[in-house]
């Protein structure tokens, strides 16, 4: 059978991805490969609010669907409903639990699962804590049989080991250079500041994110993980990260180039008050290795009123400005002038008008009013 003639293999990349040594898509690639899935899968929610923290597919299902799973149909899949309900290694075989009448009536199946061009699944809850549980699952192509006894054994052995991989690969992502320089820069920023490794565990939390995360009411952190308290905001979040692609999400988008920057609106769990957060990829190679040797995002926050002058390191990661240009457009915000700006840094009036342009072009503003308008609604999302 050519599973098991792979299984040393697969369990090789399996433990290689819990050390960081290759990508879970790496080893659910090989695994997805062997057992001829359309994908194979692999999640991880919050058990206190039920919301998915990461995801992780390898196979030629098509991009679109995961990310269709994780905005809509995760919330209506049975499958996960059923297992998440269930004991670590307990294995469902979909067919045996929804019939042909189940199949022609579900949402799910009807309006994603199909259309997409898969149909069974074989899967199980892999791991379990206080605060999280992880899913592992087998989809087969739309028209073949479901796996048979044979695949499903070796299938079942080899989620226990990604079980005991994603268990040490957890305690390692809690595990940081804590003298890493970036570390005493961040804790410096006027700003709460997280960063966040790929599964959102939390690597680094400055003394003003703290004291959001110990309030409570936009986010929080579960057992090392950050989870936003609105349900959509924590969705956005995890839609977010996967855009950064700090490291592979999908098999099919390892080629794509990844985004650096994301904005997100954090609502709290009542009340229509609105944060605005900014994520950005801190890529090891692209960052000297300051926030240490994996790849983080920065999640910077900002609450209206929190501060009373515009934030240069805010409007940077907003809007992509330089720190000299950032510089200048938080001091136009306050309300200086161009020629005060420029006595002020010691720096040509010309040079001030040249950022002032770029600004302009990153912007896409061409006034000073409209800029300082639109700088300080930024500010005060």
């Amino acid at each position: 059978m050519a599973a098991l003639a792979h299984y040393d293999e697969i369990v090789r990349l399996v433990y290689r991805a819990a050390a960081g040594m290759e990508t879970w898509v790496v080893a659910l690639a090989r695994i997805a490969a062997v057992f001829d899935a359309w994908v194979v899968h692999f999640h991880g929610a919050d058990k206190r609010g039920g919301h998915m923290m990461f995801s992780y597919e390898a196979g030629p299902a098509p991009p679109e669907a995961g990310i269709d799973y994780i905005r809509r149909y995760h919330r209506v899949d049975p499958r996960a409903d059923l297992v998440s309900q269930w004991p670590v290694g307990k294995w469902l075989a979909c067919h045996e639990h929804f019939d042909e009448a189940y199949v022609a009536s579900s949402p799910f199946y009807q309006e994603f699962l199909i259309p997409y061009g898969a149909r069974f699944v074989f899967g199980a809850k892999v791991f379990e804590d206080e605060a999280a549980v992880v899913l592992f699952g087998h989809l087969g192509h739309l028209g073949k049989p479901p796996l048979d006894g044979q695949q499903r054994d070796a299938f079942a052995r080899i989620g226990e080991h990604l079980g005991q991989a994603f268990s040490i690969h957890r305690h390692l992502g809690r595990i940081v250079d804590r003298d890493a320089l970036g570390f005493a820069l961040l804790d410096r920023l006027s700003q709460p500041v997280v960063l966040l490794n790929p599964d959102r565990v939390i690597s680094f939390c400055s003394h003003a994110a703290a004291a959001i995360l110990e309030r409570g009411d936009i986010m929080y952190e579960n057992h090392g993980h950050l989870v936003c308290r609105n349900p959509q905001s924590d969705l956005d979040l995890t839609v977010a990260m996967r855009e950064l692609a700090l490291v592979p999400a999908n098999s099919n988008l390892t080629d794509a180039s990844p985004v650096e920057r994301r904005s997100i609106r954090l609502r709290p769990s009542r009340g229509t008050r609105v944060v605005a957060g900014t994520l950005l990829a801190m890529r090891p190679g692209e960052v000297m290795g300051a926030c240490g040797n994996t790849p983080q995002a920065l999640l910077t926050v900002f609450e209206p009123g929190a501060g009373k002058d515009l934030d240069p390191f805010v409007l940077s990661t907003t809007f992509d400005l330089t720190p000299a240009e950032a510089r200048v457009a938080a001091r136009l915000g306050s309300g200086l002038t161009l020629q005060a700006i420029a006595r002020e840094g010691g720096i040509s009036i010309s040079t001030v008008r040249s950022q002032l342009k770029a600004i302009f072009d990153k912007t896409g503003t061409t006034r000073q009013a409209d800029l300082v308008r639109l700088l300080v609604a930024a500010n005060a999302l």
